[in-house]
């Protein structure tokens, strides 16, 4: 139960700078606020442009690893170039990907 109070000045652009990242972290600004100061997680929502281009990498990540299966298999003429780059798209994709996540 919280029954202590804690206050303290912010200039006007921190006040907004605060209230945005608490909206856009869909949190009250007591509990934004709260989390940073307790070094606690907080996590961005997406936006819905951010959550489709999350959507099309994670589906680019998967048909990449698709297609790198399938020149790995024996029934494949292999090229190693060709899986060297897959492997670096997969690598770069899963990468950014894991930002996304953190």
């Amino acid at each position: 139960m919280r029954t202590q109070y804690i206050s303290f000045r912010v200039s006007y652009i921190e006040k907004r700078a605060i209230a945005l990242a608490a909206k856009e972290t869909g949190l009250s600004t007591s509990e934004f606020a709260r989390r940073a100061a307790l070094n606690q997680k907080v996590t961005l929502r997406f936006s819905p442009q951010e959550l489709e281009v999350y959507k099309n990498l994670h589906m680019y990540h998967h048909n990449f690893k698709l297609i790198s299966n399938l020149i790995k298999s024996p029934h494949f003429y292999k090229n190693e170039m060709i899986l060297h780059e897959l492997q670096e798209v997969i690598s770069l994709i899963k990468q950014h990907l894991q930002k996304f996540e953190q």
